[in-house]
Order: C-alpha cells, then sequence, then structure tokens
C-alpha cells in the first residue's frame, strides 16, 4: 500500500513548523540548528505521538473499539496524548502505568485525571518487571472490558507498532518536502528515542525518498535490548506495510547511550542545562526525560566532534512540556535550587 491509503485520523496540527534556531545557533557556536516543533500538534499539550496516534485510532475504529487501553510510565507523554485523542473520538481510556501512586497528581497524570482516564498503577522493582505486570494487566483488563460488552483496542508502550510507525515515515516526508521548501541541506536530524517507534518510522521515511540524512536517536533509558536490533525490526515490519521489500539491518540504526544518565525519567545535569539553554535562547520548552537528554546529546557530540560545527541539523522536538510542572522530582533539587539564585 501506499502511505496516503493506509488508514488515518486527522487529529493533530500537521504540519509542524521547521524553523531556524537564531539564538541557539550562536551559543553554541553552530551557524545552522533547526527545530522540528512537534510540541504544537495541538491536541492535549501536543507531542510526536499524535503522528502515531492518527493511524492507531483509525486502526482501533475499525475493528470497532469503544475502549483503548495502553501503558506508560507514570508521567508517560504517550499516555497523555492518547488520552486526548480517544477522548477526542468519543473513546473511554484505560492507562496502567508503571510505578507508585503519587499522592498528588501533577503533569501528565493531572492532565489524564483531568481528561477522565481510568488508571491503575503497577509497581514494580525494574521497567522490565513493571512491563511485564503492566501486560498481564492490561490483558485483564480487556477481557473484564469485553464481557461486559465493550471493545478494545491494546497499544503497546508508546505506540511502537507498525501502524504506529506510519506516522513517522509520514512525519519524514513532511520535513523532507520543509526541507526542499527552504533549500536547504541537512546532514543531521537528532532526536530521543525511548520505545523506538519514532526512529524506526523516520528511517522508513528516509528511505522512501532516499534520503542521506543522518537520523541519530539520543536514548533516554535502557529498555528494550537489543535496541538497534528492534529498532531495525520494526523498521522493517513497517517498511512491509508500504510495500518495501528491503530489509533494515543494525547498520541503518545510529544511536546514542552517553546521555541516559542513571536511567528513565533520572534527571542529568547536562539535561538541566540544556532545558535552561533552550527556554534562555528562544523561549522554547524542553522537558527532562525526553527532550532535555536529547538536546544535551546535540551539544554534547557536537562538543566531542561526532558533529562538525559545519554541518546542518535538525532537532525534533517530540514534545513533553507538562513534564516540566512536576518539578524536583523529575528535574532535581539542585535545578530547582539554582532557578532561586
Amino acid at each position: 500500500m501506499k502511505i496516503e491509503e493506509i488508514p488515518r485520523i486527522r487529529i493533530g496540527r500537521l504540519p509542524t513548523p521547521l524553523e531556524k534556531l537564531q539564538n541557539l545557533s550562536k551559543a553554541i557556536g553552530v551557524p545552522e540548528v533547526y527545530i522540528k516543533r512537534d510540541d504544537m500538534t495541538g491536541i492535549g499539550y501536543g507531542g510526536n505521538k499524535i503522528r502515531k496516534l492518527e493511524y492507531l485510532l483509525a486502526d482501533a475504529l475499525s475493528k470497532g473499539a469503544d475502549s483503548i487501553i495502553t501503558t506508560g510510565g507514570v508521567q508517560s507523554n504517550f499516555t497523555r496524548e492518547t488520552t486526548a485523542c480517544a477522548t477526542k473520538l468519543g473513546l473511554k481510556t484505560f492507562l496502567v502505568l508503571i510505578g507508585n501512586d503519587p499522592e498528588e497528581y501533577r503533569g501528565n497524570l493531572l492532565l489524564e485525571k483531568l481528561m477522565g482516564a481510568e488508571i491503575h498503577f503497577v509497581s514494580a522493582k525494574n521497567l522490565d518487571e513493571g512491563a511485564e505486570k503492566a501486560g498481564k494487566l492490561m490483558r485483564s483488563l480487556s477481557e473484564k472490558l469485553e464481557a461486559e460488552g465493550h471493545r478494545c483496542y491494546i497499544m503497546p508502550v508508546g505506540g511502537a507498532t507498525p501502524i504506529g510507525c506510519i506516522g513517522f515515515a509520514n512525519a519524514f516526508l513532511e520535513i523532507n518536502s520543509q526541507i526542499n521548501d527552504l533549500g536547504i541541506t541537512v546532514d543531521h536530524l537528532i532526536s530521543a528515542t525511548g520505545s523506538g517507534g519514532t526512529q524506526a518510522g523516520l528511517l522508513v521515511g528516509k528511505r522512501i525518498v532516499n534520503s542521506d540524512v543522518n537520523i541519530m536517536g539520543i536514548r533516554v533509558g535502557r529498555m528494550f535490548e537489543p535496541f538497534p536490533k528492534m529498532i531495525a525490526e520494526m523498521a522493517g515490519k513497517t517498511g512491509e506495510l508500504l510495500g518495501i521489500k528491503k530489509s533494515f539491518s543494525e547498520k541503518d540504526v545510529i544511536t546514542y547511550s552517553d546521555f541516559i544518565g542513571e536511567g528513565y525519567d533520572i534527571p542529568t545535569r547536562e539535561a538541566n542545562d540544556a532545558i535552561k539553554l533552550m527556554a534562555r535562547t528562544e523561549a522554547i520548552i524542553l522537558d527532562p526525560v525526553y527532550t532535555g537528554k536529547a538536546m544535551a546529546g546535540l551539544i554534547g557530540l557536537i562538543d566531542r566532534g561526532e558533529i562538525s560545527k559545519d554541518d546542518n541539523i535538525i532537532f525534533w522536538h517530540t514534545g513533553g512540556d507538562p513534564t516540566i510542572f512536576v518539578g524536583e522530582e523529575l528535574l532535581g533539587k539542585e535545578f530547582m535550587e539554582s532557578l532561586k539564585k
């Protein structure tokens, strides 16, 4: 099938802008840094996952679903965006969040409750155990709801399925058109990568238009190992849906684990510095879990010479703004104290 033939519900405000970061470029000494503003996709505080949800929810509705079940961390951007888009379409959302039920609801969690999601928590010693528990609870919820006469549609972490990844294959076509309209050459496209679906979809889009852009994923946690192999397989399955017969290999996948720090949703000084720098040069807000670490990666790769200061760079802002309001829990005490100086 051609990409335009895949069922899709248009929910997001697309295309999102591609803008030059004039002030940031000067601050880090790189003349050509651009930003893809997927923090501006609209509904429910926006974010890149809306691109996946346009295809996932179209698939859900085609199967008669009235209830959406998905999972993520306690401050998951995907679960918040899923709740927003499902609510807009009149669907009920059930969330299984990996972590403890906090005393105070802030950030994404607050928005999910406000939008009417039914939330369940599973505590775990680590993410792998949490994912296993979440999977069991999602299946149990689905069985219960189906017995009551509902039709359920389960989405994995981040919407990382071949159907969801089509949203980012299409996103690459969108940005490729914008690059051509601006008349620029782009060497590197950098984004945060968590569950891998965004990067897998971008790789498929890159192959569709035969682009030479380096797609570089800055990892935000140590999940889904072996990670490059998983992305390559997901890209291959996505490509198959679109009639792309040539497979993807681990050599096609460029990722960096150097900027994770102690782990997923644990703050790093480099990410917090990047958040401050972006806010104070461009008045653009990054988040501590994804985009802060991704921007720290961009700056770090330049500082150690893996990206030339003469290269043209696009930073893909994947959203996540509400987590900045969680405060010390995700940003750390040192960061919060520094703002008082």
